[in-house]
């Protein structure tokens, strides 16, 4: 589940009647719906709506995340409009939380796993 748009998915859609069709998305316009349709699995399994989920990717840990803890979000070298080269500096990813991937990515079966378990707790 990217954020940025370093790649893309093939969508499509029928909601919009001037724009039924295939079409490509990337970063939170593809990120964000994956992670919806996962929590959802975890709705399901628990046999109800989780809720807010905040504090709950905290507690979840190891149990269910996977900690990026290589690489950065360093973006360029690119030509802006302006015909000049640039390099938007980012930050490294460490263990635990960065700037650069959060909390890390999820290992989705074991997430709503781990989701739905803590909902019990």
């Amino acid at each position: 589940m990217s954020a940025a748009c370093g790649g893309t998915v093939i969508l499509y859609y029928s909601f919009n009647p001037a724009r039924v069709g295939y079409h490509l998305v990337c970063g939170t316009s593809e990120a964000s719906p994956e992670f919806a349709g996962i929590v959802a699995m975890a709705d399901q399994l628990a046999g109800r709506r989780l809720g807010h989920l905040g504090g709950r990717l905290y507690e979840l840990g190891k149990h269910a995340l996977v900690d990026v803890t290589q690489g950065n979000n360093t973006y360029g070298p690119f030509t802006n409009s302006d015909g000049n080269t640039y390099t938007v500096l980012g930050y490294s990813a460490g263990p635990g939380y960065d700037l650069a991937s959060g909390l890390g990515t999820i290992d989705a079966n074991k997430f709503v796993r781990a989701l739905a378990r803590k909902h019990d707790d």
